[in-house]
């Protein structure tokens, strides 16, 4: 609710006229009728003297507003969720031209791009944009690391983000989930999906010394049939880094057998 709404909803509860609403004030009512029009904004000392005159409490005034725009925020972020994972492209991108008008919503409005861009294939165009915005909030948000849905966001956009920055993110990522046994399988397949993923960037840049810690998580996952395929990816990736061809022939084989489609995606087959 923006303070325009709170405002004619308070008038209207009182069963005010705009001219009674008014009434006492240094406010025309012209202006206010723009201002409820949402054609001019309402100064600060305005609105303190308008809830001053009608006897409105502004603690009561502010809390409503900040009640409305976190559910509007928790809405947006539902149905952004939804559009990734059904996927919608259309709901998407009108959940982030939505997120636009949100001053204080730095974290959904990056997730709208990054979700926006990963569904129109659009990761290459965007990436010197979104990988400054990434850097900028990832330095300042260690919640991030916690939250599945941008877990999975950023095991999608690893290509985006610069490799500097982004061998910080998989290093911290690597430490908070050393123990990755102890947590629930969701997590474990997400964390290792973007282990996966990551290995692929460092592939493309020849990145052999920073490979291994990432190639020994994912064949050290436990041993439990939901947790194959990124273990196979783990001996996948060990056999390129380290030019065990007897391995990779062994490997690529189980994979083309059991996901064919992700073996045309691979580095080397």
């Amino acid at each position: 609710m923006t303070i325009v709404d709170a405002l004619r909803k308070e008038r209207e509860n009182l069963d005010l006229t705009q001219k009674e609403m008014v009434e006492g004030t240094s406010i025309s009512v012209s202006h206010y009728s723009k201002i409820e029009n949402d054609i001019q904004d309402i100064k600060a000392k305005d609105l303190f003297e308008l809830l001053d005159a009608r006897k409105i409490d502004v603690n009561n005034f502010r809390k409503k507003i900040i009640d409305k725009k976190r559910n509007s925020l928790n809405e947006l972020a539902d149905q952004l969720t939804k559009a990734f994972y059904k996927p919608d492209i259309k709901l998407a991108k009108a959940v982030k031209e939505q997120l636009a008008d949100f001053s204080d919503a730095e974290e959904l409005q990056i997730r709208a791009e990054l979700v926006v861009a990963v569904l129109t294939n659009n990761l290459k165009e965007t990436k010197q944009e979104l990988s400054a915005k990434l850097i900028n909030y990832f330095e300042r948000d260690a919640t991030w690391m916690d939250d599945p849905d941008m877990l999975r966001i950023i095991g999608n956009s690893t290509r985006v983000i610069d490799f500097n920055f982004l061998a910080t993110l998989m290093n911290k990522l690597l430490v908070k989930y050393q123990k990755i046994d102890q947590y629930p399988l969701d997590t474990q397949k997400r964390i290792g999906n973007i282990f996966v993923n990551y290995l692929h960037v460092l592939y493309d840049y020849r990145a052999k010394r920073m490979a291994r810690k990432y190639i020994n998580f994912l064949q050290n996952l436990p041993g439990i049939p939901e947790l194959t395929l990124d273990k196979l990816m783990g001996d996948y990736y060990d056999a390129v880094f380290f030019k065990n061809e007897k391995e990779l022939a062994q490997t690529l084989s189980v994979l083309k057998r059991v996901v064919p489609k992700i073996v045309s995606g691979l580095p080397e087959k």
